[in-house]
């Protein structure tokens, strides 16, 4: 199992679990933003895998910077970075 399979498998476990979860993730201007919210669902549009919040927000997978605490394996250096948030 790759790094990305896991983490969709975690990204799974959080949409069975139905708890709220810290999230981070870049928009399109490439922005950091910190949240609160449940991962309601994981579809796919088109050939993205989304990343769908109780918010409302749809993020395509490759921007989740973290979910729950675990960093995507495209974001893993960034801790350092994204724990200093007071968000």
């Amino acid at each position: 199992m790759n790094d990305l399979t896991a983490y969709r498998t975690y990204l799974n476990d959080l949409v069975r679990k139905r708890s709220y979860v810290k999230v981070q993730y870049f928009t399109e201007l490439h922005e950091l933003i910190t949240l609160n919210a449940l991962v309601v669902s994981l579809p796919t549009e088109g050939n993205d895998p989304m990343v769908v919040l109780s918010t409302g927000d749809r993020i395509p997978l490759p921007k989740l910077v973290s979910a729950g605490g675990k960093f995507a394996p495209n974001y893993e250096g960034y801790a350092p970075y994204c724990e200093t948030c007071d968000c």
